[in-house]
């Protein structure tokens, strides 16, 4: 059954409850349907329901005048108990999948849409697979990357990410709300608790400050600060406005609304806590001065002058900024006086002509992933690109390319690039770009395919 053809039928079964239940929850149901997509499923739970209330003896006297209310009550006792006793298992076999319906299914459709090493652990790593009514997190030892060993899965999708001391993970709900999970016991993560924001737009983005007190969580147009000193029970401290506007017609080919996705890496925490940047708009980066969380102000927007902002990455000791957009231009800002950003250093990674070579129709462009060396002297850049099309356009190619550059920053008003490397690898089967993320050892790169069930690589900078 097509969703198109579920939508209908289910407005259609709404039609059929008795006026006086409509008047009540009708108008409450239609936006229920309007929110969430309806299957198959969704029809034959509300064909149930409409059959449960119309059986329900007060709708179906509602007309009787009370003079016959008490006999025919009585006249279908001798029916309505029997029916009951079938009806209550039924109805707890339709409540139970209700609630599968509302819930993340932890299966394995989809592809991986999030990454995150531990930081306490860098040999634990997190990856989220999100897909349809499926969502799961997956805990790994990668010790031997050659042989990684799963440890656990759990309930979860993207964006996920771990606190600084590798206890809790943060994900995301079915309903898109943050949720937190414990999972000091790596092989039985539980869940610690759901954060309500009551937003419904895309929850894209999750930061821990440094101390792990502070939650970031980023939706479409709004940020939310959460106190999680206590994770089992978080306290909303500010909501920060960051709205984004649609994306332009010229951009999307035809009119369109919704603004260009986000990922993982477009919000951080400056080392010391006291900034939060995160991508705001289409083309820049908002910074906002978090010392004191509840009094969160923003102080300073950054545009970005060669596209969307794709990965942003503070310097160990704060006092750079850098920014790589979808372009492959990395800029890289000094924050001396964090109100009043100012560039030092523009490099490039990938070429358009590269960019050009390996576009395809399925909005699959490249992906990136940017971190300073512990030591803040080097900058390195990842850039992962889809394969092209072939000739006759019914099959990608089964290569795909991974490009990293590294540059000495120790000078940041004269930055020189020291390394660059490209590889070739097997391309997924949609032929989409990897999102690369970089561990904490600054030379392993996992990177892992969003829009297809291809797993996730490891390879190793030279």
């Amino acid at each position: 059954m097509t969703r198109t053809l579920a939508a209908q039928l289910s407005r259609a079964l709404v039609r059929c409850y008795p006026r006086r239940w409509r008047q009540r929850y009708g108008s409450e149901l239609l936006d229920l349907l309007d929110q969430h997509r309806a299957g198959l499923r969704t029809v034959v739970n509300l064909a149930h329901s409409v059959a449960s209330i119309h059986l329900d003896p007060a709708y179906r006297l509602e007309g009787l005048a009370m003079s016959r209310l008490r006999r025919a009550a009585l006249m279908s006792a001798a029916v309505v108990v029997p029916v009951a006793l079938i009806a209550v298992p039924f109805g707890l076999f339709v409540h139970a999948q209700n609630w599968k319906d509302s819930h993340w299914h932890i299966g394995i459709e989809g592809g991986v849409d999030a990454m995150a090493y531990s930081p306490d652990q860098h040999s634990i790593l997190v990856t989220a697979t999100s897909g349809g009514m499926d969502g799961l997190d997956t805990l790994w030892n990668v010790t031997n990357p050659a042989r990684p060993r799963k440890l656990a899965n759990f309930e979860g999708g993207a964006p996920t990410t771990f606190a600084p001391d590798g206890r809790t993970v943060v994900t995301v709900s079915f309903h898109d709300q943050p949720a937190l999970w414990n999972v000091a016991n790596l092989s039985k993560p539980t869940r610690i608790t759901t954060l309500r924001t009551g937003d419904s737009s895309l929850l894209w983005g999750e930061a821990f400050s440094p101390d792990g007190q502070i939650l970031a969580v980023a939706y479409t147009d709004r940020l939310y600060l959460w106190s999680v000193t206590n994770p089992a029970g978080p306290r909303l401290l500010r909501t920060l406005a960051a709205p984004v506007a649609p994306t332009a017609p010229a951009a999307c080919g035809q009119p369109c609304q919704a603004p260009d996705p986000f990922y993982q890496g477009d919000i951080a925490f400056s080392p010391d806590g006291r900034l939060l940047a995160a991508t705001a708009g289409r083309d820049q980066v908002a910074l906002w001065n978090v010392a004191d969380p509840a009094d969160a102000t923003r102080i300073a927007t950054v545009p970005s002058e060669s596209g969307f902002v794709d990965a942003l990455a503070f310097s160990p000791s704060g006092n750079l900024l850098a920014a790589i957009s979808d372009d492959g231009t990395v800029v890289m800002y000094s924050l001396a006086n964090a109100a009043y950003p100012a560039r030092v250093a523009t490099m490039q990674t990938v070429t358009a002509k590269q960019i050009a070579a390996s576009a395809c129709s399925g909005g699959c462009g490249p992906m990136y992933t940017l971190e300073f060396a512990p030591d803040g002297h080097t900058l390195t850049a990842v850039a992962s690109l889809s394969s092209p099309a072939q000739p006759n356009g019914l099959q990608p190619a089964q290569v795909a390319w991974d490009y990293a550059f590294e540059w000495n920053v120790t000078s940041p008003s004269s930055v020189n690039r020291i390394a660059a490397f490209s590889r070739s690898g097997a391309a997924s089967p949609g032929g989409d770009s990897s999102l690369p993320l970089l561990a904490p050892d600054g030379r392993t790169v996992a990177a892992g395919a969003p829009f297809s069930s291809f797993g996730v690589t490891v390879w190793t900078l030279p």
